[in-house]
């Protein structure tokens, strides 16, 4: 599929697309990314950025990013808390009551897991799998059992390894779904959350449609996404699910992917 017209908006996702959590440098914004998103910035093309991850956990690469390019919205948690201009949107947090029902019934079976709010990610039941999964994206957490019932969360993360997935299917409550990014690690959220859905909220609060939005992805957490902006890239290090449905794939991250995206297609 050819781009008919440069986009209002463009959304990328934060790891392996805008920050590089495995290059042979270490983990790091590239300094095209930087440019690309100034340049976007100097057209008046809104930029943002569509994650997993909460605000807070956020690398600080990237949190200094938003603030030096002039990232204008946020959709975090897979597009259950959105932000533009640094002021909230709209959020989609889960029923504290089945928050702590299901905590239970997880901790029950020894299946280590973690509640994601907007300042940060809360630990109920910790293990090698949690650790695992977390430090290879470098994000903190803070050991809190009963943060479910003391604040908003808005998914979970639960840590077990692919031999346990039908244990954990079992525990799945109907309403939610799971989505693995780790050997170790996986989002449970409610089914009718996804980025695709934070987004399709923020547009329609900016006035904006679908058809004028562009993303960038790499990972299965993406899929909505890109099924469902105006045209979607994938990066070049984006696994084969994401590349099969997306209208471009760019080069890697690690080459200049983003930058070099955006100057293919026509709009830098």
């Amino acid at each position: 599929m050819s781009l008919t017209a440069a986009p209002k908006i463009i959304f990328f996702d934060v790891d392996e697309t805008l920050y590089s959590n495995h290059s042979p440098r270490g983990p790091h914004v590239p300094e095209s990314t930087r440019q690309a998103l100034s340049e976007l910035h100097q057209k008046g093309i809104l930029t943002a950025i569509a994650t997993g991850r909460s605000a807070a956990v956020l690398p600080p690469a990237v949190k200094t990013l938003i603030t030096e390019c002039g990232i204008d919205m946020l959709v975090s948690i897979n597009g259950q808390y959105i932000e533009y201009r640094g002021q909230k949107l709209a959020d989609f947090p889960m029923d504290t009551m089945q928050a702590a029902q299901l905590s239970q019934r997880l901790r029950q079976h020894h299946i280590a897991h973690a509640f994601v709010a907007h300042d940060g990610l809360y630990s109920a039941y910790e293990d090698e799998h949690l650790h695992t999964a977390l430090n290879a994206l470098g994000i903190p957490h803070t050991h809190r059992p009963d943060a479910c019932r003391q604040q908003a969360v808005y998914q979970f993360l639960c840590f077990y390894p692919e031999s346990r997935d039908e244990l954990a299917g079992s525990l799945q409550p109907d309403t939610m779904k799971i989505i693995r990014w780790h050997p170790s690690g996986t989002d449970w959220l409610d089914k009718t959350a996804s980025k695709a859905r934070g987004i399709q909220t923020a547009l329609q609060k900016l006035g904006l449609k679908m058809a004028d939005a562009m993303a960038f992805g790499d990972a299965h957490n993406d899929m909505e996404m890109l099924q469902t902006v105006g045209f979607s890239v994938a990066m070049g290090n984006a696994v084969p699910e994401i590349k099969a449905i997306a209208d471009y794939v760019c080069p890697p991250i690690d080459e200049d992917g983003i930058y070099r995206g955006l100057v293919d297609l026509g709009i830098l």
